[in-house]
C-alpha cells in the first residue's frame, strides 16, 4: 500500500515516510508470496500463484505511482520494475505448472522453494536501499 501517492505539486515525502511506504509494499508482497507455500495441490499452487502474481502487480503498480522521498528516484524505479518482472514470472510459472505436458515433479524436481531473477533484483534493490538509511527488511525465501 503506498502512503505517499505522487499528486498535487507539494513536498516529497520525507526519507520516515517513504520507508513506511516501501515497508509496506514489501510486507505485502512478502505475504503473497508466502501464500504460495501453503498450496495442498497442484491446482491449488496454481491458483495461489496466479493470486500472487495479481497482489505483486498490484504493489508494483502502487509504487510506481509513489512520490519517492528525495534522493529515492532511482531505487524506486528499479524496485518497481523487479516487482512488475516478478508478477510476471510468477503468473508464468503457474501457467508452465498448468500445462498437462509439464508435470508437477519434473518442474521442482531440486528446487528449494521458490526463486527467481526478479526476486533476487528486487532484494538487490531493498538492499541499497537499506545501505541508505532505509530500514525495509529483504523478501523472506519460502
Amino acid at each position: 500500500m503506498a502512503l505517499a501517492a505522487a499528486c498535487g505539486g507539494g513536498e516529497p515525502p520525507t526519507r520516515a515516510e517513504y520507508q513506511q511506504s516501501v515497508v509496506a509494499t514489501r510486507d505485502d508482497v512478502d505475504a503473497a508470496l508466502a501464500s504460495i507455500t501453503e498450496a495442498s495441490s497442484k491446482e491449488d499452487l496454481i491458483d495461489r500463484m496466479e493470486s500472487a502474481g495479481a497482489r505483486v502487480e498490484r504493489e508494483a503498480d502502487e509504487l510506481g505511482e509513489t512520490t519517492p522521498a528525495e534522493g529515492f528516484d532511482d531505487e524506486n524505479e528499479e524496485l518497481e520494475d523487479a516487482l512488475h518482472q516478478l508478477a510476471v514470472d510468477l503468473t508464468t510459472t503457474a501457467e508452465q505448472i498448468r500445462r498437462p505436458d509439464v508435470g508437477l515433479e519434473e518442474l521442482v524436481a531440486g528446487a528449494r522453494g521458490l526463486s527467481f531473477g526478479s526476486w533476487t533484483q528486487a532484494d538487490r534493490v531493498l538492499a541499497r536501499l537499506r545501505q541508505q538509511g532505509v530500514q525495509v527488511p529483504p523478501l523472506a525465501r519460502h
